[in-house]
């Protein structure tokens, strides 16, 4: 099979197709890591997080509170991933996409997009019945092989 990666760029300009070919571009500065664009939006890891429900009961019953609040979820966010309940059963992670999630502040009452998830988080306690403050969401970092 012929090598596509060290065939000339041409039309006057010096290097060749190798040099960027295989190539990963970060989403930070300088182009350099995490990498969260394969043909997809970039992609944000969030973690959701209860003080008092736990998630990991019956959560994959069509009505378990896990259920609810993933189909909340993706009523003020696009959802590309949404994992198992963890250990500690209080808490879950999802990626989404960066662009097209509800960071507002105030339920239904700002488009500040100030970066606070607290449309979303009313929203998610909303579908389960907690009280106020009950559910968190914070951004988290990929690291590794864990959810960090």
């Amino acid at each position: 099979m012929a090598d596509l990666y060290s065939v000339a760029i041409g039309g006057g300009v010096s290097g060749n197709v190798g040099d960027n070919a295989r190539k990963l571009v970060g989403d930070g500065a300088s182009g350099v890591g995490p990498y969260t664009r394969f043909g997809t939006p970039q992609l944000q890891a969030i973690k959701i997080i209860s003080a008092t429900l736990n998630f990991s009961t019956s959560y994959s019953d069509a009505n378990s509170n896990f259920s609810k609040v993933v189909r909340a979820l993706q009523d003020y966010a696009e959802v590309y991933y949404v994992g198992i309940p963890g250990n500690t059963a209080t808490g879950f992670t999802a990626l989404v996409n960066v662009t097209k999630t509800d960071t507002g502040d105030g339920f239904g009452a700002s488009t500040s997009f100030d970066g606070s998830y607290e449309n979303m988080e009313d929203g998610l306690r909303t579908a389960v019945g907690t009280a106020e403050n009950d559910i968190t969401v914070s951004n988290i970092t990929l690291t590794g092989l864990t959810f960090a």
